[in-house]
């Protein structure tokens, strides 16, 4: 467990080192278009075959006791073809945002958004593959955490020795490095056994994906909303200050991210326990609270100087964003312990129901700001639906108790046969 939180909070300090790197090689409008370029990639993932589908693979993996490559062969050419429509209509979407932009250059970034779409859930499938076989947890946070680290390593690389990219050929260069480890990494997946019996039902893993697509999607934040409708209706110089303020603020987020991965496992356990259980809530939530507002508070105290500094003058208009949004993502990052909570509790088709209710106020909310041209009034939604999101989550967990989960019939079954 430590090796994936550990992985997961060294890749979001590799991709904020990317972030400034990139801010300075190509100035606000280039980052704002790479910006765009990798938020409509991460939306197209998360909507399709990299939202629920990893998590499904994992379970029946597990629960077939069988390797990837026995058990997915034969559905790899299906995702393939499906990937390829959502992915076409990502560059689409690309390029109907830039259409006013003079040359060339959209093109390639459309292509890019295709290219990075299509990556982007095959890595996620990949991860949910390894979980299900029961690899080695290393090689699970490496598979996360070596694109991330190679893409750094060039970008320093090339910075360092004076070479300039524009938007499109850093992100040619982004692809060619997270392809080469992608890879590589297929070779950590076991060897195939070659049984015909061992292959996974297609229907019964979209099923499964389907029913825990919104939980596992996490819409509020999961899905690149907020940079999406930024570049969509301002244009790429002001997503590109609005990203800064991101990027400071996804130092915050992993620790949302990585206390919710600690916690769900301990709750889900301690359910044969009631009084434990609320102790072992109580602890979680008030440590949780002490570190989040410890870990927002103190960027707080330097998000203007890191800014001039990291990614020079240009960037300065988005310090009062950034301000807003480091303590917006505070509050998110508790939400996604509350969320932890009722998962572990088995209710998490209530923060399902509270994720998809607050989801359009906070679409309606980043439409108005940008229509009045105003940063801060995104950061400000970001904070409010987050207040909104602790307040009704909070009540749930409130309302839930702990006690025996829900079994499915299917696993009954097997356990009265055992």
């Amino acid at each position: 467990m430590l090796m994936i939180v550990g992985g997961g909070m060294m890749t979001q300090l590799l991709s904020t080192v990317t972030g400034v790197l990139s801010a300075r090689m190509l100035g606000v409008e280039g980052r704002g278009q790479i910006v765009l370029v990798g938020s409509l990639a991460a939306m197209t993932s998360q909507l399709t075959l990299g939202g629920s589908l990893p998590n499904a693979v994992t379970k029946q993996l597990a629960d077939h006791a069988v390797t990837a490559r026995d058990g997915l062969r034969h559905l790899v050419p299906r995702w393939a073809l499906w990937s390829l429509l959502p992915s076409i209509l990502a560059a689409g979407y690309l390029l109907f945002v830039e259409r006013h932009s003079e040359g060339n250059a959209k093109y390639g970034l459309a292509l890019a958004v295709m290219i990075m779409a299509i990556q982007t859930m095959a890595s996620s499938i990949m991860v949910g593959a390894m979980l299900g076989e029961g690899a080695d947890l290393l090689h699970v946070a490496l598979t996360g955490l070596l694109p991330q680290a190679f893409l750094t390593a060039v970008l320093s690389t090339a910075f360092l020795v004076g070479v300039t990219w524009n938007a499109v050929e850093l992100a040619a260069v982004t692809i060619i490095c997270i392809t080469v480890v992608l890879v590589g990494r297929l070779r950590v997946l076991a060897k195939p056994t070659h049984r015909e019996s061992d292959a996974l039902d297609g229907h019964e893993l979209f099923v499964l994906a389907r029913r825990t697509h919104i939980g596992s999607v996490g819409p509020i934040d999961g899905l690149s909303i907020d940079r999406t409708l930024v570049g969509t209706l301002l244009g790429a110089v002001q997503l590109g200050l609005y990203s800064v303020a991101f990027a400071l603020a996804g130092l915050t987020t992993i620790l949302g991210r990585c206390l919710a991965l600690v916690i769900l496992p301990r709750v889900a356990i301690a359910q044969s326990d009631p009084a434990a259980e609320k102790h072992l809530v109580r602890r979680w939530l008030v440590l949780s609270a002490v570190v989040i507002v410890g870990a927002v508070g103190s960027l707080e105290l330097v998000i203007d100087p890191i800014i001039r500094i990291a990614f020079g003058r240009d960037f300065e208009g988005a310090s009062a964003c950034a301000h807003w949004l480091v303590a917006a993502s505070g509050l998110l990052d508790f939400r996604r312990v509350l969320i932890a909570i009722l998962q572990g509790r088995d209710r998490g088709g209530q923060a399902s129901v509270i994720e998809i209710a607050l989801t359009p106020f906070l679409v309606l909310g980043i439409v108005l700001a940008a229509l009045a041209h105003n940063l801060v009034g995104v950061s400000l939604t970001m904070g409010g639906v987050g207040v909104i999101a602790c307040v009704m989550l909070g009540f749930a967990v409130a309302r839930s108790a702990p006690g025996t989960r829900y079994v499915p019939s299917h696993a009954l079954a097997r356990q009265a046969r055992s």
